[in-house]
């Protein structure tokens, strides 16, 4: 029996399109038109019901419906690309990295090609998923995962640390003036917070701890909970759509950028941080202990942002 699936090429244009943020760029890295991803896009939506991406004037981001559809799709995506290269893996070397969704395109993927020639030139695969035991099965080399460093049997070198701001795009805050950077807990409002969530327990920063860590408590319901992709949040707020938590290291690109705003003093929490993992101990050779070796120098720049 055929299975009802939408056309491959549609799923491949909303992949790039959803993990890009941008039409055009999805175009120029599967070597097509611009206005071939947009009839993509729409016959998706066509074939699903739903609308997949909000446009905002020349930006474009996920709908809820769309983050859902982003996930389910980039996973299965991910999961076939390393079924079908470790079929090949007695002709290539490979090195397969697991990774939240998060970690992987705003941290991970924009030094890829930096990576590739640190592991000269092996292929490098990612697992993504924000269920870290997803890691532990199947042929996943090494994982980056947040925590305070204590996994049994396992390797782990500390990346960064965590820094949490609170941060909003300029417009929104010009929008409102009420927001006083230097007494946050007092005049933030409930309907403005974009919540990432930890659905996990993983202990990421959430909204309830930070105003804990202020000595305040939230009042009142999120507008905006639970919003499972980090990227699409961070898109959320560089659209004006709210404020949220930021993570240095995560959002570093928005900020120099100036689409977005660091605002108040940071929380800083030394014991929590992204670690990188292996099983191998300290059994890491060729082109693996190149990798390990630069992610953990470029961890270090990323410090001191």
């Amino acid at each position: 029996m055929r299975r009802r699936l939408p056309p491959l090429n549609a799923l491949l244009a909303f992949e790039a399109a959803a993990r890009h943020s941008n039409f055009t760029r999805a175009a120029e890295e599967l070597g097509v038109a611009q206005p071939a991803i947009t009839r993509h896009i729409n016959n998706i939506e066509s074939w699903l019901g739903i609308d997949l991406f909000r446009r905002t004037g020349n930006a474009v981001m996920l709908t809820a419906d769309g983050e859902s559809v982003s996930e389910l799709v980039t996973t299965a995506f991910d999961r076939l690309e390393i079924s079908l290269g470790a079929l090949a893996s007695s002709k290539s070397n490979e090195i397969t990295i697991g990774a939240s969704f998060g970690i992987t395109h705003l941290w991970l993927m924009p030094q890829i090609t930096a990576m590739r020639g640190a592991a000269r030139g092996a292929a490098i695969n990612f697992i993504t998923s924000e269920n870290y035991v997803d890691f532990d099965a199947g042929k996943v080399d090494f994982s980056i995962r947040f925590g305070s460093g204590d996994w049994p049997g396992k390797r782990a070198d500390l990346l960064f640390t965590e820094t949490t701001y609170v941060i909003a795009a300029p417009a929104f805050l010009q929008n409102t003036p009420e927001i006083d950077p230097d007494n946050l807990a007092a005049t933030l409002r409930p309907e403005w917070l974009l919540e990432h969530g930890d659905m996990h327990d993983y202990g990421w920063m959430t909204w309830r701890k930070w105003f804990e860590q202020h000595g305040s408590v939230l009042s009142g319901e999120l507008r905006n909970a639970d919003i499972r992709n980090y990227p699409t949040l961070l898109d959320m707020v560089r659209c004006g759509e709210g404020v949220a938590l930021g993570y240095v290291g995560l959002d570093n690109h928005l900020v120099e950028a100036g689409e977005i705003l660091r605002l108040g003093k940071p929380v800083k929490r030394p014991n929590l941080g992204y670690y990188l993992l292996t099983n191998a101990g300290d059994g890491i050779h060729g082109a693996s202990k190149e990798l390990w070796q630069y992610l953990t120098c470029e961890a270090g720049q990323t410090k001191r942002h």
